[in-house]
């Protein structure tokens, strides 16, 4: 059965391309995988608290800035539903002029929410970066400020600019009923630059931890595995260059609903998987649980050089450093353990709780003369 397409649709957009299906939606897809991705980012923050409390460690600061990322993303998740739900993801000629409005009111709307998903998330990975490596060098606390400088001011810029795409602002999307008059600036530059400046911050976010990583006196096979850990995010770097190519589609298709499926879509999808990568590294401990379980060891390390949650801190020369007494030894450690122990004249520095700290262990000779030095991630 042939369809009827509006006239006001046609007049301002022409007759559809030969060929292509108008009956046809891809609201179904776009649905279930953002459903299943805001699952896993839920999922995986809700074992990353579990984490925290089976650790005794308590709630820190970035992981209540990540359930701050999870309310922005779930937020998406609902934004994504409704688009799909309106048109996004149906031919433009299938739809009325008010189904266009209410898409690109949907899409407005969703600048913000991606906005404050995709940022806190970064935001909250930084301060989770500062807490390992409290007692890093001076360049990278200069690394980490700038990444979170950085990062604060796409947040700022891209509310901003969003504020101010269209005067009056509802002329975003009554333009395609003819209900307002207004003008907008260039919406098409103006999307592709503040997605383009998410790309950069995601890769600045990246990068910051891995020459610390790599400057830890540790095996290479250590360093790589811990590396491979961080740079998950990556999977990020690779979804929000996808996105790019959607919102470059977006700019030059006319079948402008059709390609915003998959502006919505991964506009859910990467908030999603920044939460994911960012929990990774804190569930060891529960793997290293589940895993006992099913051998059916239970891990009691008493070696010098271990470190616990929730007590005092004590000195063993400059080297060893040791969180607990023979009551706490069977709690697991934090996250992975990348801080490294301070020298020279930050060596007597007192030594904060909740942080992790590099064992370190020392080879002596007969005459007690250090020979050598090896710091390890125990907890990897």
């Amino acid at each position: 059965m042939e369809m009827e397409i509006d006239p006001i649709i046609l007049a301002a957009f022409g007759p559809p391309p030969e060929g292509i299906d108008l009956h046809a939606r891809q609201e179904t897809a776009i649905i279930v995988v953002a459903l299943v991705s805001t699952a896993f980012a839920t999922v995986a923050l809700g074992l990353r608290i579990w984490a925290r409390n089976f650790q005794r460690f308590g709630m820190m600061a970035d992981d209540y800035l990540m359930i701050v990322a999870l309310v922005f993303t779930i937020g998406t998740l609902v934004i994504t539903i409704m688009g799909a739900k309106a048109g996004a993801g149906a031919h433009l000629w299938a739809l009325h002029p008010q189904d266009v409005a209410n898409i690109f009111r949907l899409l407005y709307s969703y600048t913000f929410i991606y906005a404050g998903s995709v940022s806190f998330t970064k935001l909250s990975i930084l301060l989770f970066y500062r807490r390992l490596f409290e007692r890093g060098s001076t360049w990278f606390h200069i690394r980490l400020a700038f990444a979170a400088f950085f990062t604060s001011g796409y947040l700022i810029s891209i509310w901003g600019v969003a504020a101010g795409l269209c005067q009056p602002t509802e002329f975003f999307w009554t333009q395609f009923i003819g209900a307002t008059d207004g003008k907008c600036i260039d919406i098409n530059a103006s999307f592709l630059s503040l997605t383009a400046l998410n790309l950069v911050a995601d890769l600045l976010v990246l990068l910051v931890p891995i020459p610390e990583i790599l400057a830890l006196q540790m095996t290479t096979k250590k360093k790589i595995g811990v590396c491979a850990v961080m740079l998950l995010g990556g999977l990020v770097c690779v979804v929000s260059a996808v996105r790019i190519w959607a919102f470059y589609r977006f700019t030059v298709e006319t079948d402008i609903t059709w390609v915003q499926a998959d502006v919505f879509l991964l506009s859910s999808v990467e908030p999603a998987f920044g939460i994911v990568s960012a929990c990774l590294p804190s569930l060891r401990p529960l793997y290293r649980r589940m895993r006992d379980k099913i051998t059916g060891k239970e891990s009691h390390t008493t070696t010098t050089g271990t470190w616990y949650a929730n007590s005092k801190a004590s000195r063993i020369g400059n080297s060893y450093v040791r969180f607990g007494d023979e009551s706490s030894r069977s709690v697991e450690r934090d996250d992975i353990a990348l801080t490294s122990i301070g020298k020279g004249p930050t060596a007597n520095k007192p030594i904060p709780q909740n942080i992790i700290l590099v064992r370190s262990e020392i080879t002596q000779s007969s005459n007690q003369t250090p020979t050598s030095r090896r710091d390890s991630l125990d907890s990897y």
